[in-house]
C-alpha cells in the first residue's frame, strides 16, 4: 500500500495529524504542571510536541519508506540483471551470423561513445543524450546488424558482387532486426533499452539525404542514435578487411566519410566525428 502512495503527502498527512493530536494531548498535561511562565509554557509545549511526533514519523513515514527504498533498489538489479542476460544472449545470436570479430564490437561501441559525448558537448540533441541514455545507446550497439541471423550464409559470407535479389535479402535484415527486439520486450526489461536497440538496428542503414533503407528516411526524422550508429560502423567497415575487400587506411576512411556529410551522413555527427578524429585513430590501433 505504500509504495502506490505519494511519500510527500503521506508524509505531510501524517505531520499534520501528529501536529494536531500532539497539541491536543499537550492542552490535557500542561495543566498538571501548575502554573507555568510563557518561555517555560512554550518549551515544554515543544518538548512533548517532539517526543510525539518524532517516533509517529518515524513508525509511519521512516521505516516504511526505508523498505520502499531497499525493494525498489532491490528490484531495479533484478531488472539489470535480466537486461544484461537478455543483452548477452542477442549478442550471442548476433555474433553467430555476422562475420565480424570482438574488436569490432568494442571499437564500434567506443566510436559511438564518443560521437555522442561528443554531441552533447557540443550543445546537440543535449535533452535525448543523458549521461544514462548514451551509457544504454553503447550497450545496445552491438545489436544493430542483429537481423543478419535472418540472411543466408551465403549471401552474408559471398565474397563476390551481390545480385539484386540478393542485396534486397540484405536490405531486409534492419528490419528483421527491429522485429526481434520488439518480440524480446517484456516487463522485466526496460522499455528504453529496446526501443533505443530497435532504433539503431531498424535505421542504421538510413541516409541523410533519403536514400537509405529500409524506410527511406531523411533528415532529422532518422533517430539521432541510428545516425550515430551509421558513422561508427561505416568507419569500422572501411578500415577493416571485408570478404569483398581490403582494409582502407584510416585516412582514406576519413575522407570518404566526411566527403558524404549531408548525402549519406548527418552534418552535425560529422562535425562530432572531425573533432574525434585522433581518437578513432588511437581505437583502431588499439584493436
Amino acid at each position: 500500500m505504500f509504495s502506490k502512495s505519494n511519500p510527500v503527502k503521506r508524509l505531510n498527512l501524517v505531520l499534520i495529524v501528529s501536529i494536531c493530536i500532539g497539541e491536543a494531548l499537550v492542552m490535557f498535561a500542561l495543566p498538571s504542571f501548575g502554573d507555568l511562565s510563557n518561555g517555560v509554557t512554550v518549551v515544554l509545549d515543544i518538548t512533548l510536541l517532539t517526543l510525539i511526533t518524532i517516533p509517529l514519523v518515524n513508525w509511519t513515514v521512516t521505516i516504511p519508506m526505508k523498505k520502499y527504498i531497499h525493494d525498489l533498489e532491490f528490484a531495479k538489479h533484478k531488472i539489470l540483471v535480466r537486461e544484461n542476460q537478455m543483452l548477452a544472449a542477442l549478442n550471442s545470436l548476433a555474433a553467430a551470423k555476422d562475420n565480424e570479430t570482438g574488436s569490432h564490437i568494442i571499437r564500434t561501441q567506443q566510436y559511438v561513445e564518443l560521437l555522442a559525448k561528443r554531441l552533447k558537448s557540443m550543445g546537440h540533441h543535449a535533452d535525448t543524450l543523458s549521461d544514462d541514455h548514451i551509457e544504454k545507446l553503447v550497450k545496445v550497439a552491438p545489436l544493430h546488424d542483429l537481423g543478419k541471423v535472418g540472411i543466408p550464409d551465403h549471401i552474408l559470407k559471398k565474397p563476390g558482387q551481390l545480385t539484386e535479389e540478393e542485396r534486397d535479402l540484405i536490405y531486409g535484415h534492419s528490419m528483421i532486426g527491429e522485429n526481434i527486439l520488439l518480440a524480446a520486450q517484456s516487463e522485466d526489461v526496460e522499455i528504453d533499452l529496446i526501443a533505443i536497440a530497435m532504433k539503431v538496428a531498424g535505421s542504421h542503414h538510413e541516409k541523410w539525404d533519403g536514400s537509405g533503407y529500409p524506410r527511406k528516411l531523411q533528415g532529422d526524422t532518422i533517430p539521432i542514435e541510428a545516425r550515430i550508429m551509421t558513422v561508427a560502423d561505416v568507419f569500422d567497415a572501411l578500415v577493416s578487411d571485408r570478404p569483398y575487400k581490403k582494409a582502407w587506411t584510416i585516412e582514406e576512411a576519413y575522407i570518404e566519410i566526411v566527403s558524404k556529410s549531408g548525402t549519406s551522413f548527418d552534418p552535425i555527427v560529422i562535425e562530432a566525428f572531425i573533432a574525434e578524429r585522433q581518437n578513432f585513430e588511437e581505437i583502431v590501433k588499439r584493436h
